[in-house]
């Protein structure tokens, strides 16, 4: 079986993606053997998340801003960061919160997520300034990536 881009060569993996036949230059040219399409989509993918992810918090800052216009402006702008925070708060509580909770009466689940609710937000109050980092970090990447993998095609 013949690469997928160099025809004259054999391949020797498959793209983890979409099964393309690749040569040892396409198979090393990322840290996993996967074709630049295929590599395109999964930049396209994450840039997604992080841009939706993005828009959440800035949706939820706004109302957390506007949540009392009778407070002034610093406790507006801590009130917006408190409900920005809550998204990535909630996703740190999703990973260690056990599935015990299965069998509750309604009663129960409106206490256990008022309580999740709030110790979201306070993780999510320490968690967000380096998840905005991150945000901002991987769409740079993703930017850096995009160029490199269309140069490799």
């Amino acid at each position: 079986m013949k690469c997928y881009a160099h025809y004259e060569m054999d391949a020797v993996s498959h793209c983890l993606d979409c099964g393309k036949a690749m040569c040892p230059e396409c198979t090393n040219r990322f840290s996993i053997p996967i074709c630049s399409g295929c590599n395109l989509a999964r930049i396209n993918y994450d840039r997604n998340l992080l841009v939706k992810n993005s828009i959440l918090m800035a949706v939820l800052f706004l109302m957390g801003f506007f949540w009392n216009n009778r407070d002034g402006f610093i406790e507006s702008i801590f009130m917006g960061y408190l409900f920005a925070g809550i998204p990535w708060g909630w996703s740190a509580l999703n990973r260690i919160t056990p599935n015990v909770f299965l069998i509750m009466p309604i009663m129960g689940w409106v206490i256990y997520f008022g309580f999740k609710l709030f110790v979201s937000i306070t993780i999510g109050m320490f968690i967000t300034p380096f998840k905005i980092a991150k945000v901002v970090k991987g769409l740079q990447d993703a930017k850096k990536l995009e160029e490199y993998t269309k140069q490799a095609m």
